[in-house]
């Protein structure tokens, strides 16, 4: 085989090797792309969550001062 020959053999395993790189960086960023869309609706759904709870909390808390001094009137 002469050089010519393997220089194209090079150059082909070359681009070939370029080419799958740069599928997989591809497939890799469209991966981590939907991983923090899914990130970003799960941390606002929390976030959701947290605030109800919150509420909750706040009404309970006047709830139970209403109690306390319902009870402390009936003494």
């Amino acid at each position: 085989m002469d050089i010519t020959a393997s220089v194209f053999l090079v150059v082909v395993a070359a681009l070939l090797i370029a080419v799958i790189w740069y599928a997989s960086v591809r497939t890799r960023t469209a991966v981590s792309a939907e991983l923090q869309r899914q990130y970003a609706e799960q941390a606002a759904e929390t976030q959701r969550l947290l605030a109800d709870v919150s509420a909750q909390l706040a009404e309970l808390n006047r709830r139970t001062t209403d109690m306390q001094r319902i009870l402390k009137d009936a003494e």
